[in-house]
């Protein structure tokens, strides 16, 4: 890459974002220009990454003295992602950030999850109750991006300085991922994102086949390299006239990556494909009518279903590309060429027409779930088991089978299921057959032990909100992040025969005494973590199985 391109990406961003892009801070003329770059760049990568329109992007900007490395902060809540950027705008376009950039945006980033937002400037201050929503989501994956004008190289002092970064963030579960976006990259997207051009793409395919009445079409398997590739340069402009784009880490989308990463041969058997739309398809001479491997030449490519296939075989190849150069995707092809107008919409509301089963829905074919419901219901209370698009009331006449779930894990002694209940809920029901699902919902759980199991979470999650307000820095993400291991030691004191005993004045229990209990439990766990774990990132030691019990044993 060279300053030629480095001019090219200029004379674009300036002319997308002068008007958009605050720079009233600067001091000079070498400044105003430095800051438009930099913030500008900033905002583009979230433009091509998080599929940004330009005015959106441009509001994400946080570039600015005492910035803290931070440059551009955008939590998406559809996706379930904080994207937490650093720029540099480098005009020659060669080299890489320093390592003093580096680790500042590490530190940054750092300070950032543990609210010791004091260390930022106003920009991110103001944007403190968005910063918390974020992290207080478990599904929250935080998007860590290095975005530079530079070449595609890092350095060793570099490479060790995010993977330090990565270490503390993702032990003991994945909650980071970093990304770089270099001047290669930056330049490849120019043209799509900045000028809206149909999608032009090369497709390899293996052991190919064709249908040509009554329209035309291409089938075959495509290497999941190739697809990341495609995904890479395109992002969200490849799913355009889908009904949903990529959706982020949701549990199937978890799931897809998993397969990728971990059984990339038997990718192909357990996907179901991916479905794309063209204006026009050819194949290119090499290979003659050998169905072994053809190229093709797809003019104004859309991925009309599939979109959660190709983004997550995307994130699964910034994580390790040799695994998912082993995997390979049913694909198919269709060209609009000849057919009718309203074709295409056609088969996009066709194929996207197939409900998708969560896990979660298989728990509501366990006949013990039907039981409580039942139970509950004779008693007033309606439970919500299975899913629906109706919006519930967390009140005194309803409750959903994920609160059940989480409240009676939460009551076991394990503190280890607590601890799951915080890293990754899902896996609680993962399989219905099995621990740890069998030992939360079996047959010597009665409605009221669930009710009651509710009721003190949801007073628990009260009292701890109320505590988050009057907080700051890592007290505050104490309160935060401690949700489910407070619950756990207020059950240890409450006591069992409290939950399933009918003929215990719960009422006056829940009103009199319960509260105290949480207040006393909150306070010593915000304590103690300072005490064992003043240099733990906070977050994290909710989610460390080590560290909670070695807590709980304190607390007790």
């Amino acid at each position: 890459m060279s300053k030629l391109h480095v001019n090219h990406l200029k004379a674009k961003l300036t002319e997308a974002y002068s008007d958009k892009i605050d720079i009233s801070d600067a001091r000079n003329d070498e400044e105003k220009e430095n800051f438009l770059l930099t913030r500008a760049y900033a905002a583009y990568t979230l433009q091509v990454l998080a599929l940004l329109d330009a005015t959106v992007a441009a509001t994400t900007i946080t570039d600015g003295f005492d910035d803290n490395g931070i440059d551009a902060m955008y939590f998406d809540r559809r996706n379930k992602e904080l994207w937490l950027l650093q720029s540099k705008w480098i005009k020659n376009g060669s080299g890489e950030p320093d390592t003093g950039e580096t680790s500042k945006f590490k530190n940054g980033v750092l300070d950032l999850i543990d609210l010791k937002l004091d260390r930022f400037n106003s920009k991110i201050q103001s944007r403190e109750q968005e910063i918390i929503e974020a992290l207080e989501d478990p599904l929250v994956k935080i998007k860590i991006v290095l975005t530079y004008t530079g070449q595609d190289t890092f350095s060793e002092h570099n490479r060790r300085i995010i993977d330090d970064l990565l270490g503390e963030l993702n032990d003991p579960s994945e909650l980071a991922i970093f990304n770089r976006f270099s001047l290669k990259q930056a330049h490849k997207s120019l043209v799509g994102i900045l000028e809206g051009q149909p999608i032009k793409a090369d497709l390899i395919l293996s052991n190919w086949g064709k249908v040509e009445q009554p329209y035309y079409a291409i089938y075959g398997t495509i290497n999941g390299n190739d697809l990341a590739q495609l995904w890479s340069e395109n992002r969200g402009r490849l799913f355009s006239d889908n009904i949903r784009d990529f959706i982020g880490f949701s549990e199937v989308n978890e799931d897809i990556r998993e397969t990728a990463l971990k059984e990339p041969e038997n990718f192909y058997f357990y996907n179901n494909g991916i479905t794309a739309l063209c204006q026009s398809l050819n194949k290119k001479p090499l290979g003659g009518g050998d169905r072994a491997v053809g190229i093709f030449v797809a003019e104004d490519l859309k991925i009309v279903n599939g979109a959660q296939t190709v983004g997550s075989i995307g994130n699964a190849y910034e994580i390790n590309p040799e695994q998912v150069n082993k995997l390979n995707v049913f694909i198919k092809i269709i060209s609009l060429e000849n057919c009718p107008a309203d074709f295409g919409l056609n088969v996009t509301k066709k194929t996207n027409t197939q409900n998708r089963i969560d896990k979660k829905d298989f728990v509501s074919l366990d006949p013990e779930q039907d039981r409580i419901k039942t139970e509950l219901a004779l008693d007033g209370i309606i439970y919500h088991l299975k899913r629906s698009d109706e919006t519930i009331k967390q009140d005194n006449q309803n409750c959903y089978v994920e609160e059940v779930i989480t409240a009676l894990v939460c009551s076991k002694d394990d503190i280890t299921l607590s601890v799951q209940a915080k890293r990754e809920v899902g896996k609680l029901w993962e399989d219905i057959s099995k621990k740890p699902y069998t030992e939360i919902i079996n047959s010597s759980v009665t409605a009221t032990q669930a009710w009651r199991a509710v009721k003190i979470m949801r007073e628990v999650t009260s009292r701890l909100k109320l505590k988050e307000k009057t907080g700051m820095g890592r007290v505050k993400s104490c309160f935060i992040h401690s949700n489910r291991f407070v619950l756990n030691v207020v059950f240890k004191k409450v006591g069992q025969q409290t939950l399933s005993d009918s003929n215990f004045d719960f009422s006056t229990y829940f009103n009199n005494i319960l509260p105290t209990i949480i207040d006393e439990v909150a306070e010593s766990t915000k304590d103690k973590v300072e005490e064992l774990f003043p240099s733990s990132l906070i977050h994290q030691v909710f989610r460390n199985f080590t560290k909670c019990k070695e807590l709980r044993t304190t607390i007790e």
